[in-house]
């Protein structure tokens, strides 16, 4: 859905059409979900997460002055519901529990990939899930979201240099996570050639 399109479906919800809601809870509720599932950790919690931020979105709607500015104005929403429960629950589930088949039945988040790019992933997220919750969020906001520094900005309440040193201490983090991961794994590639 293009910027344009959003827009005019924000301007027919504040003129009261929730036909008009349908359609941006249908293009926006699956990147709400993973994106709230990266940042608390469980993917339960993560639609009720999505649920509160449409609500939200929903009965606020009119207080959003520019249509234009509905991405970072709902995103915004759904990553301080995000704090807001993570807070509350205080525990993280990690990340392989997210992507392997749990207790909810729900299936495997890489089901399609090869099973060795899937183990890649699943290092990826896991890396991804051990980073503290701003630098986390800034992550998901900027690689998986595609937002902007600015936008991350807006949606975070933080200054764009903020955002970008969490960005820089989050790449390094995962960068020196990752790379241990490969040296632990090449050092058991030789043990086992021997």
């Amino acid at each position: 859905m293009t910027i344009e399109e959003t827009a005019a479906l924000v301007r027919q919800m504040q003129a009261g059409n929730t036909d008009a809601f349908d359609e941006i809870f249908a293009a926006y509720e699956q990147k709400a979900v993973r994106t709230a599932a990266l940042i608390c950790g469980e993917v339960p919690l993560a639609e009720d997460i999505a649920q509160e931020a449409f609500v939200t979105c929903l009965l606020q709607i009119e207080k959003l002055q520019n249509p234009y500015c509905f991405s970072s104005w709902f995103f915004k929403t759904l990553i301080r519901c995000a704090w807001k429960q993570t807070k509350k629950k205080q525990k993280l589930m990690p990340a392989e529990e997210i992507l392997a088949e749990g207790a909810q039945g729900l299936p495997p988040v890489f089901d399609s990939y090869p099973s060795e790019q899937r183990a890649m992933y699943e290092k990826l997220y896991a890396a991804i899930d051990s980073l503290g919750q701003k630098q986390r969020t800034t992550l998901i906001l900027y690689y998986f979201n595609d937002f902007s520094i600015k936008e991350i900005a807006q949606i975070t309440s933080s200054l764009e240099t903020t955002v970008k040193s969490r960005l820089f201490a989050a790449k390094s983090r995962l960068r020196k996570a990752l790379a241990e991961e490969h040296t632990q794994r090449k050092g058991e590639l030789v043990y086992e050639k021997r």
